[in-house]
């Protein structure tokens, strides 16, 4: 298994058997439910609206959970970490992308964009501001929209209102500077 997971992920042999050791520490029954990994989340980000925290929470763990299991073994677990962490750009994109398709159909619509960047960016917000800041986060937050139509204006080749992978992945490799508009890290 160890001389397999270094194969299909940019960890080594060591590695690999400390993120198992960690993994079985957090999990000994040897998969991570989505219940554990929402209650994770939401108690290492103590500020924000739970509803939001909830539903970011989710989104990560079903891109985690590839097969559609409702649970995360150790294969998808340091699969995952592997691209957020050690992945190429095309990679981190590719793990993106799949966070950010919510109804999982394989493309992209603005809805399921904006909807997950609003998420991301109120959690970072919050971690900022205090909770009596929250004008200056709807005001941050207005701010979506205006990004959202960019990503789909440069992204959008064939100008059918979804972005699929392919346009997602190269279209991010060819305008870098989209990666980070106005300072919001779009999981990348």
């Amino acid at each position: 298994m160890v001389s397999q997971l270094t194969r299909v992920t940019n960890f080594s042999e060591a590695e690999v058997k400390q993120w198992y050791h960690l993994f079985l520490k957090d999990c000994p029954e040897g998969v991570l439910s989505e219940e554990r990994f929402v209650t994770f989340f939401c108690n290492f980000y103590k500020r924000g609206d739970y509803e939001k925290k909830k539903a970011l929470a989710t989104q990560i763990f079903r891109t985690f959970d590839r097969d559609g299991s409702g649970s995360v073994d150790f294969r998808e677990f340091l699969c995952g970490m592997s691209a957020l962490l050690r992945g190429t750009t095309a990679q981190r994109l590719r793990w993106a992308f799949n966070m950010y398709d919510l109804d999982r159909n394989g493309s992209l619509s603005r809805d399921e964009l904006l909807n997950v960047l609003k998420l991301m960016y109120e959690l970072q917000l919050t971690r900022r501001f205090e909770p009596e800041d929250a004008e200056e986060i709807r005001r941050a937050e207005s701010h979506l929209e205006t990004m959202t139509e960019q990503i789909f204006q440069a992204l959008d080749e064939d100008r059918d209102g979804q972005l699929q992978m392919r346009e997602f992945v190269e279209g991010f490799k060819r305008n870098p500077s989209l990666l980070r508009l106005n300072s919001v890290d779009i999981g990348t």
